[in-house]
């Protein structure tokens, strides 16, 4: 018998893999293909993959195909499927546990999906059987992630944008994070904006308090002159909101009215939202009687008065 090298096979070309991919796509008539769907007829390994393109959703877009589940799909996902992904990954790394960025790396399925069915990472890997990483992620409430958009707001004197976020390092918060929590970046802004907007009836709350008073008076038949000036002398309270905060910040761009000092120019600056007249002297917590004043100004306003 006649001893011969093997045909030399060139290497693989992400060409190669990317028409595969949409062969077993067109196929099985879907815009979005698993991995376990794909190694049913597709001819490439998961780590040939991987080593062309980084992730499963970086090849299906290459592809031109869909690369995230819908949320019904994601929903017929069940936790027995998550456990043997996680397992199978940390099989595949030699460890005890998985990262949330090795499973970002290599699963089957979305880690933010996993992470928002278990609340947190730890609560998925001990389910699966695997340690935890000691390094828990948890969901971030509302309000925190709120005041944080608020913060950046001020700081840029404009609009956030996602590059912002993943390029400047200027968030507490990574936009996995906001993803999470609203579903993308562009959400957290429309339900930030919807936040600022709500309409938080401070002066029916207080007129409620002055009906309450007057009525109190009515029932016992004592009226207690002194009390009820008092309560009609200011109809709003002296704290300022993040809601009428943000509102006069942005109406004033998030510079100081006096000398137009910003974050934005100056990272030292501070800005401070202040009662023009005095809400000792009578003036209102209202968006017309609030200035957007940095700390040097405001300090020297005070000064004066």
């Amino acid at each position: 018998m006649k001893f011969e090298l093997k045909e030399y096979k060139g290497e693989l070309t992400d060409e190669e893999i990317i028409n595969d991919i949409k062969r077993v796509a067109k196929e099985f008539g879907k815009e979005y293909i698993s991995v376990s769907t794909y190694r049913k007829t597709g001819k490439y390994s998961q780590t040939a993959i991987q080593g062309h393109f980084g992730t499963w959703k970086n090849a299906l877009s290459l592809a031109g195909l869909r690369n995230e589940r819908t949320s019904a799909e994601l929903k017929r996902v069940t936790n027995e499927e998550y456990y043997a992904d996680l397992q199978r990954i940390a099989q595949q790394l030699d460890k005890y546990t998985v990262s949330y960025d090795d499973y970002r790396q290599y699963g089957k399925y979305s880690a933010e999906h996993i992470f928002s069915r278990f609340e947190t990472w730890d609560n998925a890997l001990l389910a699966a059987g695997l340690q935890a990483t000691g390094l828990a992620r948890r969901r971030v409430d509302e309000q925190t992630l709120f005041d944080e958009i608020e913060r950046i707001w001020i700081i840029l004197g404009r609009q956030p944008t996602s590059t912002d976020i993943a390029q400047k390092n200027i968030s507490k918060y990574s936009l996995d994070t906001y993803k999470r929590r609203f579903g993308g970046w562009r959400k957290a802004l429309e339900a930030f904006v919807e936040y600022i907007n709500i309409d938080d009836n401070s002066m029916d709350v207080n007129e409620e308090r002055e009906n309450k008073i007057e009525d109190k008076d009515k029932t016992s038949g004592i009226v207690d002159v002194a009390k009820a000036r008092q309560v009609k002398k200011q109809r709003t309270p002296r704290n300022i909101n993040t809601r009428l905060r943000f509102l006069v910040l942005k109406r004033d761009n998030f510079k100081c009215c006096f000398c137009g000092a910003s974050p934005a120019k100056d990272p030292a600056v501070e800005l401070h939202v202040d009662h023009i007249i005095p809400w000792s002297k009578g003036g209102e917590t209202v968006i017309e009687n609030l200035q957007t004043l940095c700390s040097t100004c405001n300090l020297g306003k005070s000064d004066i008065e």
